[in-house]
């Protein structure tokens, strides 16, 4: 997929290779969020593209694996070089839930 400008809740984007190895990350913080720190960091949840977990916790993206929801982190928008997939939108609200739930904004 082509890395569009604009980082937006769903998104699921691969990072710069680390100590481990490449990274994918599930954008998770808020439009609103990411139109006013975008540039500079985005909240997201590693993506474990391994295997297809289920779980209370576990989000499984077609062709991409499973985002580990419990494993929220910063991410600088410098370390996001290009787009490998997206949530399903039917998915976006039950994945926001559990987010707002695991950081005390119900």
């Amino acid at each position: 997929m082509t890395a569009p400008s604009l980082v937006r809740f769903g998104q699921v984007w691969q990072s710069n290779p680390e100590t481990i190895g490449t990274m994918s990350y599930l954008v998770v913080s808020s439009d609103d969020y990411n139109d006013f720190y975008g540039d500079r960091r985005v909240i997201a949840v590693e993506v474990d593209s391994a295997a297809v977990y289920q779980g209370d916790y576990r989000e499984p993206i077609v062709d991409v694996g499973t985002a580990h929801l419990d494993r929220l982190v910063w991410v600088a928008r410098g370390h996001l070089l290009g787009l490998v997939g997206q949530l399903h939108p039917d998915r976006h609200a039950a994945v926001a839930t559990v987010i707002r739930g695991l950081i005390g904004n119900l």
